[in-house]
């Protein structure tokens, strides 16, 4: 290796560990504020300007859903972005609560729900049946699901609730 890739590794990875430093220092905070339809630990901030958890509308609707992803990840905006999207389009009939995988109440989250990667539940699902395709709300969107398949199902269900 020349003295010049020798520094330029170097440089990269002191940008590395500042960059780790850093996502560890902004999303350490939490203001442990109390809300609905939360583990105990309540609802706190990653610091970065996202609640850790986003619980919308009314408990009692037709259509639940859960959602533990990574909020701030772009791997997964488009999800986040078609949930608020049906959600915003079925206020009354759907309670959205987003759960940012990454937060401190995530272990919990994740043990309730038995899973360890990115998920979506919807009525307590995760697998559906779209004309003889299999999808799972699970990983990472493009993999096993697009993020066009939540409206497709949300919609489902909130006909099948009528």
């Amino acid at each position: 290796m020349s003295s010049t890739e020798k520094k330029i590794a170097a440089v990269l990875v002191v940008a590395l560990v500042a960059l780790v430093v850093v996502y560890f220092t902004i999303g350490s905070g939490s203001e442990g504020r109390a809300g609905p339809a939360m583990p105990s630990g309540g609802m706190g901030g990653t610091g970065a300007g996202f609640p850790e958890v986003e619980a919308m509308g009314p408990e009692d609707a037709k259509v639940k859903i859960v959602a533990l992803v990574p909020i701030v990840n772009p791997c997964h905006a488009a999800t986040v972005a078609a949930l608020k999207k049906v959600y915003e389009d079925n206020p009354e009939d759907i309670h959205l609560t987003l759960i940012d995988f990454f937060g401190p109440d995530s272990g919990e989250w994740k043990q309730n729900l038995g899973v360890s990667c990115a998920t979506v539940e919807i009525n307590g699902q995760r697998t559906f049946d779209l004309k003889g395709r299999t999808v799972t709300f699970q990983k990472q969107e493009g993999m096993t699901y697009q993020p066009t398949d939540l409206h497709t199902v949300i919609e489902g269900e909130l006909a099948k609730a009528g």
